[in-house]
């Protein structure tokens, strides 16, 4: 999936301060109930908080966590996890935990991006399992995107930005790809990614030194001072002194 995604920072199980502190930036400036509950796990293991987390979170209907909930979350957090296998970073909506282990601050932001999206729905349950529905995922996965994008954009963190279109873009290549006779159409996918993202990243990046150029002519231009024309009052003669 490295050579996929072309980028080391991938499930590198090594989180940087500077990814840490991107993430940590983010979250706080999330008000809804459900994201601020939730858990940030960076390249952790610990299976028995992620099984309490299951049975407390009271975002989530206790059906869905029962009866779907418990298996995903016995497979990818307890004896199949992240930490030991190369699954890569991924958001579990049943126990309300974000597993992070690659050192890229758009990935991150872009799990966080779950969070926000599952977050805003009322019917968290519902929407988790809806994702089973062909395009769901697609969808889901486009609105972390978005997320993600939308809060460097903002934020003017220039550099992340197109560093996000060069990961997200061919990660949510592969989704689509995946529908299309897999792995070729995952690595179609994947590719044309990489085209649309950095063709993204590189009209960003022109428009970025095209602002640049403006506000230093602007700094650097004199203003021109008009003298103002006089007025009528002014034009009056002035009253000799007795």
């Amino acid at each position: 999936m490295k050579l996929l995604l072309w980028s080391w920072e991938f499930d590198l199980h090594s989180i940087s301060p500077q990814t840490e502190e991107k993430l940590v930036e983010y979250i706080n400036t999330q008000q809804l109930p459900a994201f601020k509950d939730a858990k940030f796990q960076l390249n952790e293991y610990n299976p028995g908080q992620d099984l309490a987390r299951l049975v407390h979170n009271h975002h989530v209907a206790w059906p869905y966590r029962l009866l779907i909930g418990f298996p995903v979350t016995l497979l990818s957090d307890v004896l199949l996890p992240g930490r030991l296998f190369p699954w890569g970073d991924y958001y579990n909506p049943y126990n309300n935990t974000v597993h992070l282990f690659s050192d890229h601050p758009a990935i991150a932001l872009h799990e966080a991006g779950h969070t926000h999206d599952f977050s805003a729905r009322r019917w968290k349950g519902t929407y988790a399992l809806c994702r089973i529905i062909p395009g769901v995922d697609l969808y889901q996965e486009y609105k972390a995107t978005k997320e993600a994008i939308h809060y460097l954009r903002v934020t003017d963190d220039h550099e992340t930005e197109l560093n996000a279109y060069k990961i997200l873009y061919p990660a949510y290549g592969t989704y689509v790809g995946a529908y299309f006779f897999p792995p070729i159409g995952t690595v179609a996918g994947a590719l044309l990614g990489h085209a649309t993202g950095r063709s993204e990243a590189a009209l960003r990046s022109t428009y970025f030194k095209e602002q640049d150029q403006k506000m230093q002519e602007a700094i650097t231009t004199p203003a021109v001072i008009t003298p103002a024309p006089p007025t009528a009052h002014s034009q009056e003669p002035v009253p000799a002194s007795p």
